[in-house]
């Protein structure tokens, strides 16, 4: 009786899962201490109040790569409507991953404002930080040939301000936060240049859709700018922990 062959399965979809969680993997967030608190104890605050980090438009770099670029040319809103939607999105996405990193902290008590309220009440810890830098890179290099190609990063600074009753706020302590999205070997890798570029140009060809599912979208992007709010937030916690708020911590 002759053998049963079993169909073959495309390779293409079985190659782009596999890259997807090489190309998703950014390198671990640099936190630096570029002003360190050197004086007395603080009292426990109040509260800490994480102010939403600001960004310029103008210190935000787009996807240079091929669907980005179309993405771009096609949408209803001019590039600086777009830039700054992006500017928001990951700032809002930083803050947000700090807010969290600090509220594994039962002991301490965290609140998200606007960028100006000052609480009326009780000593505070302010949190107020920039986006430095928002540098989509070249999503398109980046799957195809990986290797730090196409590299997109992101920069931050914070800082922590100490209110005490009655007294305007004074800055104790600035951080900068540093991430990008490392790396990791691209499509190249496995299925030569030749071959992966005509995957991606094949893909651009049939759809979005398809092209989506090897070049991920935004949310890599706001993937890092939460990889840096989680770190801002794990040195803060440092920080409340020399201060004697909470327990030590690693």
């Amino acid at each position: 009786m002759p053998r049963m062959e079993m169909p073959r399965r495309p390779l293409f979809g079985l190659v782009a899962l596999a890259a997807l969680p090489l190309l998703g993997c950014g390198r671990q967030p640099q936190v630096a201490v570029e002003q360190a608190y050197a004086g007395p104890r603080l009292p426990q605050p109040s509260r800490i109040v994480v102010y939403d980090f600001s960004v310029m438009p103008e210190d935000v770099q787009l996807d240079q790569g091929v669907r980005g670029r179309i993405q771009q040319s096609l949408s209803a809103v001019d590039l600086d409507a777009q830039r700054m939607d992006a500017a928001h999105a990951a700032a809002s996405a930083l803050s947000e991953a700090l807010v969290q990193a600090l509220r594994t902290s039962p002991d301490l008590v965290v609140e998200r404002a606007p960028r100006g309220v000052l609480p009326r009440t009780g000593r505070n810890l302010l949190v107020d930080g920039r986006l430095l830098a928002v540098d989509e890179g070249n999503r398109t290099q980046r799957v195809l040939l990986g290797f730090g190609r196409g590299q997109s990063r992101m920069e931050a600074e914070a800082d922590l301000l100490w209110q005490d009753i009655g007294q305007a706020p004074r800055v104790v302590e600035r951080l900068a936060g540093s991430t990008d999205s490392g790396r990791a070997p691209g499509m190249a890798a496995g299925l030569g240049v030749g071959a992966a570029a005509r995957r991606v140009a094949a893909s651009a060809a049939v759809g979005g859709g398809a092209h989506a599912a090897i070049e991920g979208s935004r949310a890599d992007d706001l993937d890092e700018a939460r990889r840096i709010g989680t770190a801002l937030g794990q040195r803060i916690r440092r920080f409340a922990a020399q201060q004697g708020w909470i327990t030590r911590i690693e």
